[in-house]
């Protein structure tokens, strides 16, 4: 049953809104307790990337780490 999934990795457009779009089509199927990680986090020639991913922390109640020098940001659903 892939109804509910414990772990996405994101690695794909770098427009702001084709990663909201993508997070918002992750947070559907990842479970509570769930990981969601997203690739290219701090791209200087894509900040939309960085952006879309803090508004959507935020407006989602999310806890954020930022890993890796800052290439990636760990997104943990409650």
């Amino acid at each position: 049953n892939m109804s509910k999934i414990d772990y996405v990795f994101l690695d794909g457009g770098h427009d702001y809104y084709t990663v909201i779009n993508d997070l918002n089509c992750c947070s559907e199927v990842v479970q509570n307790g769930g990981t969601i990680l997203c690739d290219d986090y701090n791209l200087s020639y894509a900040p939309g990337v960085k952006k879309a991913i803090n508004e959507f922390t935020l407006e989602n109640s999310l806890k954020c780490e930022i890993i890796y020098d800052n290439r990636f940001a760990k997104l943990q659903k409650n």
